[in-house]
């Protein structure tokens, strides 16, 4: 006959008697050590490894997931961010540390579970960025251009140790071109901090075609693992040099300043930031007032730079950039012309620096220093006409030390006549000159001429016809100023 089933009541009895075993549920358990993680102190800016280990003391798998919080610099890294455990294993895992400063650093480690018990642990985590001695490379320079070379050239590269510790260098790779041969090799060498090794490097070009390559040194350097050596010879080959852009502007009214911008200038090689590099090349003949390397360029190491063209003609300019490996590009060159606006414009020169010559422009029949009929150093916008300031005179520029330019315009003179005139006004020094007058008609050099002259002489240089725009030179002799200032 069938067995009957134990009722439940007994059933509930044999559970709750005391000798009866208790069990237990199969769940994870975590446990992790060390806590907290400490590092202690490290050296800037080499990286360290901490390890730590994550356990399970249940009796099913444990997962977990890590994150850091709370590094407000960035300097600890997790390699991995989650794992699994068996139970009653243990896994390793590691934070990584590497300090970019003398300081304390902190974070929190949070290690979240499937244990139901502790979904979550935090660890703090701690290090310090302490100083001491390391190798510091430097390499000098990192491209060589060895330019057109027909036979051969030698070049020399110096790998110096600026740092505070033992400098040791891997084994020396030339690549690219084998036209490039070193011929001596520091490769194994230890260098002492402050010391520094030659490398000299020979080209000699098998092809006119130009050759392109690189010299690697690898060193025990920590930041700076290899440094690399741009070589190049007879062009590069393929290589691609920066080019420099200029923005060259238009015309532009003399006197004034124009600005020139090198914004477009680029490095296909990527090696930024560019340096800029402006010059002027030529100015013209009136400009004479300084020397062609300075007075006309506001700065030469920016982007942009501004042109002051203080008399007619034209200005050639000139831009070259390097990238930040020391490859120099081609010059780029922009010719700027400066052409008057004004219908009438006088330009006064002279041939020593010191000397401080006058420009006058008069109304036929005024005597020299005449108000208003005179226009000069100390009548400078005298009123004339009837239209208004189109018609006035203007002394533009006042050269009162050497060579000028000094200018008088018109925008639209008045019809009559106009006498151009020079005075000599104090030698400084120089005693006589040779001055030169140019007169321009509607942008046009219509009357040129030049004249020695002693101090306080005056020069009747030329007659201004208007509106038929003749000019033609006066024939009385140089003579005494009787006045030398405004009646």
């Amino acid at each position: 006959m069938p067995r009957t089933p134990l009722p439940l009541v007994l059933l509930a009895a044999l559970a709750c008697a005391p000798d009866t075993p208790q069990i237990r549920a199969q769940v994870p358990e975590i446990g992790v050590a060390p806590d907290p993680l400490a590092f202690g102190d490290q050296a800037v800016p080499l990286p360290a490894e901490a390890r730590f280990f994550v356990s399970n003391a249940g009796r099913a798998e444990l997962t977990f997931q890590l994150a850091l919080e709370d590094d407000a610099d960035g300097v600890f890294v997790l390699p991995v961010t989650e794992g699994s455990v068996s139970a009653g294993d243990s896994l390793p895992m590691a934070v990584r540390f590497t300090p970019t400063t003398y300081l304390d650093y902190t974070a929190n480690l949070v290690i979240t579970s499937n244990d139901e018990d502790t979904p979550e642990l935090v660890l703090a985590v701690t290090g310090t960025g302490v100083a001491a001695p390391l190798p510091d490379i430097l390499v000098d320079p990192l491209s060589i251009d060895f330019g057109d070379v027909p036979a051969e050239r030698t070049e020399i590269v110096t790998v110096r140790n600026t740092g505070t510790a033992p400098l040791s260098l891997g084994t020396l790779r030339q690549v690219g071109s084998p036209s490039f041969t070193l011929l001596t090799d520091p490769s194994g060498n230890t260098i002492a901090p402050g010391d520094d090794v030659p490398i000299v490097i020979r080209y000699a070009p098998t092809s006119t075609d130009g050759d392109s390559g690189s010299l690697v040194v690898p060193s025990d350097d920590p930041d700076e693992a290899e440094v690399e050596v741009l070589l190049l010879g007879n062009g590069g080959a393929d290589y691609a040099y920066p080019e420099a852009v200029i923005d060259c502007p238009g015309p532009v009214d003399p006197p004034g300043f124009v600005t020139l911008e090198g914004y477009d200038s680029f490095d296909p090689e990527g090696h930024t930031p560019l340096s800029y590099a402006w010059s002027l090349v030529a100015v013209p003949t009136d400009s004479t007032g300084a020397p062609v390397s300075s007075g006309y360029l506001t700065n030469d190491v920016s982007e942009s730079t501004a042109l002051w063209a203080d008399a007619v003609g034209t200005y050639e300019v000139e831009l070259s950039v390097t990238n930040s490996i020391g490859v120099r590009s081609a010059p780029t060159r922009c010719l700027v012309d400066a052409i008057p606006d004004e219908e009438l414009l006088i330009e006064l020169t002279w041939s020593t620096s010191n000397a401080d010559l006058d420009l006058h422009l008069a109304q036929a029949g005024n005597a020299l220093f005449s108000r208003p009929g005179d226009a000069t150093w100390c009548n400078r916008s005298p009123s004339w006409g009837a239209s208004g300031t189109a018609d006035d005179p203007r002394l533009d520029l006042d050269d009162r030390a050497g060579h000028g330019p000094e200018n008088i315009s018109i925008d639209a003179p008045a019809d009559g006549t106009y006498d151009v005139r020079v005075h000599y006004f104090e030698d400084q020094g120089d005693d006589v000159v040779t001055a030169t007058v140019r007169v321009y008609v509607l942008g046009d050099l219509a009357f040129q001429a030049s004249q020695n002259l002693s101090r306080n002489e005056v020069w009747d240089a030329a007659r201004v016809n208007w509106p038929a725009g003749t000019v033609g030179a006066l024939s009385a002799p140089v003579y005494a100023a009787t006045h030398r200032q405004c009646y």
